[in-house]
């Protein structure tokens, strides 16, 4: 079947879902989720959690493991925002976005003084460390004790610097898997072999268009994650010029280019077009997200998949904190909580206009096999 050279909404929508892995997961390790998507938002590491375990087979099984094994790490690779990350990639990832948000936060390090604290603040962390992972409390409490911090946000931003600069990350889960602990990256995770090989242009090895092999691996693995998306959007969740994808794009195999209708082109990975899954009634039928997927969050233009009146109903107030929400045939149709009873968690729906009975009966079904963390 060759591929559409123009997609309706609904076809993005449907194609989207299959390329985040959410219609048929696999048989995957959880690492290897967050490795097809490039990263995954992790605001919320609750529902980070559920986000790769929406997106395997095994669901939570394995997850925890794979956090205090070190093969996932969190960390602020880029737009200032948390996001999970494979372990190995760590240090390219912060090699070539890191400078991006020390540049974008310098104003505010300046003020806070925090260059000139980061060496004993380092030495305080690293300190602390000796004993093994600890809470992010901890390290605060040092930088406290050692008269770093006195003023409202430093620690916060010294504990940023400390992660720009790969000197600490976020390794295993605290026990109730709502923080992790931050270890040294130094001991946590290997410095030899960085890289993830096997992604044909995109590899560690080749570059693509000219582009920076890493920033060409990205793209690719971006682009069939995410896929139908634009060059903008990969843009925006990069943090990286445009020029940068496009000249990662120039020389790039595994994706192909479709239009929406209005003429727009968007780029995805073959497979999500050719197979029969974007058609079947899986595709089309109803996903719960948590907040912060990168179902919703990793494009800046969410117009394919979300009508723009209905923008704040998923983020109130624009403030940033995005409510779980609820897809049906490729579209966000509403939010969704949980409220408490008697016989446990029950869903709450608010969809945006009436959902029929099959919607609700299959968005209950979707509650029922939400991961447990």
């Amino acid at each position: 079947m060759t591929a559409p050279a123009v997609l309706t909404d609904r076809e993005i929508g449907l194609a989207r879902l299959v390329a985040h892995g959410l219609v048929r997961p696999e048989d995957v390790a959880p690492e290897d989720v967050v490795r097809a998507l490039g990263a995954v938002q992790a605001q919320d590491l609750p529902g980070a959690l559920v986000s790769v375990g929406l997106r395997r087979a095994g669901g939570s099984a394995g997850l925890r493991q794979a956090f205090d094994d070190g093969r996932i790490v969190r960390t602020w690779p880029m737009r200032g925002t948390l996001h999970l990350v494979p372990a190995e990639e760590l240090r390219d990832w912060l090699a070539v976005l890191g400078p991006r948000t020390v540049a974008s936060t310098a104003a505010r390090r300046r003020a806070l003084g925090i260059d000139e604290r980061l060496d004993a603040a380092r030495e305080a962390a690293l300190a602390a460390l000796r004993h093994g992972p600890q809470p992010r409390e901890r390290l605060h409490a040092a930088w406290e004790e050692a008269g770093l911090l006195g003023e409202p946000g430093r620690g916060y931003h010294l504990m940023l610097a400390l992660h720009l600069d790969a000197t600490l990350c976020m390794g295993p889960l605290s026990a109730d898997a709502r923080d992790q602990l931050v270890v040294p990256v130094a001991d946590w995770i290997p410095a030899a072999g960085e890289g993830a090989a096997g992604e044909g242009a995109a590899g560690p090895g080749a570059g693509a268009g000219g582009a920076p092999p890493v920033v060409a691996r990205w793209v690719r693995r971006y682009l069939r994650g995410h896929g139908p998306a634009s060059v903008a959007d990969a843009a925006r969740w990069a943090a990286l010029p445009r020029s940068a994808v496009r000249e990662a794009l120039a020389g790039l195999d595994g994706v192909v280019a479709v239009h929406d209708r209005a003429g727009r082109e968007l780029w995805c990975a073959p497979e999500v077009l050719d197979g029969p899954a974007p058609g079947d009634r899986r595709a089309a039928g109803v996903f719960l997200l948590p907040p912060f997927d990168e179902f919703v969050l990793g494009y800046g233009d969410r117009s394919h998949v979300l009508a723009p009146e209905r923008a704040s109903s998923i983020v109130p107030g624009g403030n940033g904190v995005f409510k779980p929400t609820v897809v049906a045939g490729g579209r966000i149709v509403g939010t969704w909580g949980r409220a408490r009873r008697a016989g446990g968690p029950a869903l709450v729906l608010d969809p945006f206009e009436e959902l029929s009975p099959a919607r609700r009966r299959a968005a209950e079904r979707a509650f029922a096999r939400l991961p447990a963390l």
